[in-house]
């Protein structure tokens, strides 16, 4: 049945009766005044007008229609009530329509009916005036039972008006709640289920199709066949707790699987209201957690791993190395640390980019993994710093056996670009049986990769107290030499180079000393070599350069008429290739006022040939600027006349191990003749370093070398005696009390 055929069935449902209680009334108790026929005819009439005008003005359309409708319809109704003879009395009629029509309209329908009713009772009352209709009633009583009728019909019109738009605005915020209830469950990314205890599943939100993908939920349920295997347990246990604490909202974590067999995290909050009458379900509100689970597993990842090697990083290596040390006391097994670092690292950085030095990095991580077992971790403590946990092993020995494993891998050469390269590694050793701390443990393979570095590279040591206190005097003075610059401890000494032809002094060699507060003056092999593996050389050589300039400059002006006196600066690697290395010593020469050309560059062969392109850049601006320079220990790297020839070179140091045996050796004197011959041919000086001996002296001069310095001459001098020496007078006697012997030369001794 339609709707309009429904908006009539209220009025049908009482025709019956009605006539039945006529005929009756009528027949036996006079109480009808029309005939039964003519009032059961009005009554059906009554009804087919009603149900026709449902159907042609309907009360739920317009404004207009429902006018139209309650008037027909109320003035069928006036006729069925005013053929009875009774009219006005039967006002009831009336309340019956407009409940009716409220009913299907609401309370639009109550004013129209109320005005419509009220014409229809004054057309009556007109009716029975004029004869047209019956009344047991005589007027003019009847017309004051009809006003009073009204009267009462209106002020139950009104009660009725009242409470209906009270329940219609009731129900429209009923409805907007519902209506946005229903909306917010439709388009919320949570899910919302509701499921029986034993996970039977009553209803699922649309969400539950978008994020899994599930169209039909009528025969699924809430348990293992969605949940990970992993978290079915947990699942379990959680479930059996919540259907205890009936009104609480639990929470859990769990993964669930989508129709394409895909997992995803979701925080789980279960509500148990099976005891609730209106709702004898669990509800469950699924937040989607993948993301934030992914994104705190990359965290994680990021907290324990190296970013650059994808090694576990110097976190996750104590982490593992304290469970394996509580492990190993228990059990009565062995711990193996490696604590490895790469020799001469900094050169790769210094002479090819970081880029570079970052793709080694790499590679020799992938070489470590591939050189250990597969229960061992290799980890990036940083920089160029490895370590490797050897888990229960047994004997020291096993250790060793890893090492020489590891050191093996390391000597094959490594492709960076179209270059091959040749890197070894220190590596230390410290064994314990899970009585000390993880902290001390990697401290005794520190000291021990420190112990191999000493003992020439490329090698490994086992941690020994007995070698413990000489390497951590090392570090300690590591350590204090970051200090030294701030507390002005470092010392500028000058060494003189004098011309071989004449013995007038020349230049001056800048060498760095350290003053250090207990332990004396400290020579460069004793701190150089570690200041140039950090940032620190830079420092060093800012400092040295500067106060070069300065006394240049003072010296300078000591012979206003005479030839300059050229000092001469040793640079490293770390120091030429910074980015404003010319803007930085550009400002130095200015801020001290010295002649560009009393200042003088020392490179070695090595970090000239590690890097061609910048360095002779650099050092075309340099000589640009009037700046002479020269490569050191000339004939110790990779002495070449090709190389020469491209170079912005002025001065050839020849290094000392060729002027040792030059008077005794036929040999060296002949490779120093060719050197000098050579520099000569493209226009250099040739200058000799080391000169010990007045043979030596001689020599070199009868094979044409320009100049030399020595201790033949003179040490290197503190600048107050430095200019004596220039005045004419000579240096004190070397203090072998004063100095740490040298061991062996480096850079700037």
């Amino acid at each position: 049945m339609d709707e309009k055929g429904r908006l009539a069935r209220p009025f049908l449902r009482i025709e019956v009766p009605v006539v039945v209680a006529a005929m009756v009334a009528g027949r036996w108790f006079g109480l009808v005044a029309a005939p039964v026929w003519v009032f059961a005819a009005l009554v059906v009439l009554a009804s087919f007008t009603d149900a026709a005008v449902d159907l042609v003005f309907p009360r739920t359309g317009s404004t207009a229609q429902r006018w139209a409708g309650i008037t027909v319809s109320l003035a069928a109704t006036t006729a069925v009530m005013y053929s009875t003879g009774w009219g006005p009395m039967l006002v009831i009629g009336y309340a019956v329509a407009v409940s009716d029509n409220v009913r299907h309209a609401g309370s639009k329908a109550l004013w129209p009916t109320a005005i419509a009713a009220t014409g229809c009772m004054l057309v009556g009352q007109v009716a029975i005036t004029v004869g047209l209709a019956p009344s047991f009633v005589a007027t003019p009583e009847v017309h004051g039972l009809a006003g009073l009728a009204i009267v009462g019909f209106m002020i139950v019109t009104r009660v009725l008006s009242q409470s209906t738009v009270a329940k219609e605005q009731l129900e429209e915020e009923l409805r907007g709640r519902e209506s946005h209830f229903s909306k917010l469950v439709a388009n919320t990314s949570d899910i919302i289920l509701l499921f029986q205890s034993d996970g039977a599943i009553d209803y699922a939100s649309p969400a539950f199709e978008r994020v899994l993908g599930y169209e039909r939920v009528e025969e699924m349920h809430f348990g293992p066949e969605l949940i990970h295997p992993d978290d079915v347990p947990r699942s379990v246990a959680f479930f059996a707790a919540v259907q205890e604490r009936p009104d609480r909202v639990s929470w859990l974590e769990i993964r669930i699987r989508d129709v394409h067999d895909d997992w995803h995290w979701f925080e789980v909050g279960v509500t148990n209201l099976l005891g609730d009458p209106d709702m004898r379900a669990m509800i469950g509100v699924l937040h989607d957690v993948t993301e934030r689970k992914l994104f705190e597993e990359q965290l994680s990842y990021q907290a324990f791993h190296d970013s650059l090697t994808r090694l576990p990083n110097r976190l996750a290596f104590f982490e593992r190395l304290e469970d394996a040390l509580s492990a190993a006391s228990r059990h009565g097994v062995l711990v193996g640390v490696l604590f490895l670092d790469l020799d001469r690292f900094k050169l790769v950085n210094d002479s090819l980019g970081h880029e570079a030095g970052d793709r080694l990095l790499v590679e020799i991580a992938d070489r470590l993994h591939h050189a250990v077992r597969p229960t061992d971790l290799v980890a990036r403590l940083g920089g160029d710093e490895f370590t490797i946990l050897l888990d229960a092993i047994h004997r020291p020995a096993d250790a060793v056996v890893v090492a020489e494993r590891v050191l093996a891998a390391l000597r094959d050469p490594i492709q960076i670009g179209t270059r091959e390269f040749v890197v070894t590694s220190s590596l230390g050793i410290a064994v314990s049986d899970g009585s000390e701390e993880p902290n001390e443990v990697v401290r005794q393979a520190d000291l021990a990769m420190y112990l191999a570095k000493e003992k020439g590279r490329s090698r490994w040591e086992i941690f020994s107290t007995d070698h413990a206190p000489q390497i951590v005097e090392r570090l300690e003075l590591e350590g204090e030499l970051w200090q030294a610059i701030e507390h002005g401890e470092l010392e500028v000494h000058f060494q003189p180079e004098v011309s071989l032809e004449g013995g007038a002094v020349v230049a001056f060699e800048a060498l760095v000393r350290w003053r250090h507060p207990e332990r004396g003056l400290i020579l460069p092999p004793a701190f150089v070599p570690f200041a140039e593996e950090s940032s620190l050389i830079v420092a060093i050589d800012g400092y040295v350069l500067r106060e070069s300039c300065r006394h240049a400059r003072h010296w300078q002006e000591l012979r206003p008429d005479g030839p300059p006196v050229t000092v001469s600066v040793n640079l490293s690697p770390r120091y030429v290739r910074q980015v404003d290395v010319i803007e930085e010593i550009v400002a130095i020469i200015r801020d001290t006022g010295v002649d560009p050309r009393c200042l003088q560059f020392e490179i070695t062969e090595r970090m000239a040939l590690a890097d061609e392109e910048r360095t002779i850049e650099t050092l075309a601006t340099l000589r640009a600027l009037g700046l002479r320079v020269a490569i050191d220990d000339f004939g110790t790297g990779y002495s070449s006349l090709a190389y020469l020839r491209r170079f912005p070179v002025d001065v050839l140091k020849l290094d000392r191990s060729f002027v040792e045996s030059l008077d005794t050796i036929d040999a060296d004197a002949a490779i120093v003749e060719a050197i000098i011959t050579m520099g000569h041919a493209l226009g250099m000086r040739i200058t000799a370093e080391g000169v010990e001996r007045p043979e030596q002296a001689a020599r070199l001069r009868s094979l044409g070398c320009d100049t030399a310095q020595g201790w033949h001459w003179a040490k290197a001098l503190p600048p107050d005696e430095a200019e004596d020496y220039l005045r004419g007078e000579r240096g004190t006697e070397v203090d072998d009390n004063r100095v740490i012997p040298i061991r062996r030369r480096t850079r700037g001794a």
